[in-house]
């Protein structure tokens, strides 16, 4: 269980990091060509429920921040099955294998006996 913590944790601070990054150069590059800035909230939602999903990952024995989670990762879940219906985007599907795996860490550390790990 501590290997997946780890993995699912590294994998989430990597996306988060490369977003961020990702959403710096893209802002610039929109203001280079003289397009207006995108709204903020498109680019803190997605950091929020990272940051959400990763809380969860370094501290399991507080359920309801565990549960917070779920609920946040089955709501992402719902938005990249929906993404890659209306527009195609396999690359969402990559999404859903992260929320599920991340699912499993929840389902072994919220609803099975004993402490988490």
């Amino acid at each position: 269980m501590i290997a997946l913590r780890w993995i699912l944790g590294l994998i989430i601070v990597l996306l988060g990091a490369g977003f961020v990054v990702l959403s710096i150069v893209a802002g610039g590059f929109r203001r280079s060509f003289g397009a207006s800035d995108r709204n903020p909230l498109i680019t803190i939602a997605p950091l929020a429920a990272m940051v959400l999903l990763l809380a969860g990952l370094i501290l399991p024995s507080i359920r309801p921040l565990l549960h917070a989670g779920a609920v946040a990762a089955v709501a992402l879940i719902v938005f990249c099955v929906w993404q890659s219906i209306a527009e195609a985007a396999t690359v969402t599907w990559f999404g859903v294998a992260y929320l599920v795996a991340w699912l499993a860490f929840y389902w072994f550390a919220a609803w099975r006996s004993g402490t988490p790990a």
